[in-house]
């Protein structure tokens, strides 16, 4: 195994666990997503690799966050502003299966971006809202998972301005 850039994960606690151990903690991941993974597992072809995106919100640039979800990282202290330190993170993840080996290797590539910079993009607005749905559509599990749970509402709201609609309601976990 590599690991360069971790989110949120250690290689050591996952290191030779099965599937369900490795995910055990992903909201939501025992009974259907844990079947449609095994299968997705088990039908992967060479001639036919898959790639998925996931996102999360940092309150630094760092590439580095190898932090277990046992022992979490505070991501925005509560009396810090979360506008001009959030960092959109975003894994580009790939499952490809080997030739030779029949393997399947798994990789991760990090993309950084600060929230901020949506500002200046010619569809911020638009990405600005989604990103603001999305996170404002997360479980109590989800956020938690995503150590995003004291940091919502602040940037529910620094994405509302960005989306040019700052009166926008936020809404408790469900």
């Amino acid at each position: 195994a590599s690991l360069c850039f971790p989110s949120a994960w250690s290689l050591r606690e996952k290191f030779g666990l099965p599937m369900a151990d490795i995910h055990g903690g992903v909201p939501g991941y025992p009974g259907r997503m844990e079947q449609l993974i095994a299968r997705m597992f088990d039908n992967l072809r060479v001639e036919n690799p898959v790639s998925r995106q996931n996102w999360s919100i940092y309150g630094d640039a760092r590439l580095h966050h190898p932090e277990s979800k046992s022992d979490p990282h505070e991501r925005f202290p509560p009396d810090s502003p979360v506008h001009d330190r959030a960092i959109i993170r975003v894994e580009r993840q790939t499952l490809r299966r080997l030739p030779t080996s029949d393997a399947i290797l798994f990789t991760i590539r990090v993309h950084l971006a600060p929230m901020a910079a949506l500002k200046d993009h010619p569809r911020g607005g638009v990405l600005a809202a989604s990103l603001r749905d999305q996170l404002l559509a997360l479980t109590a599990e989800q956020l938690a998972y995503k150590g995003l749970v004291y940091a919502r509402e602040r940037l529910a709201e620094a994405l509302a301005v960005i989306a040019g609609a700052p009166q926008m309601p936020t809404r408790p976990p469900t």
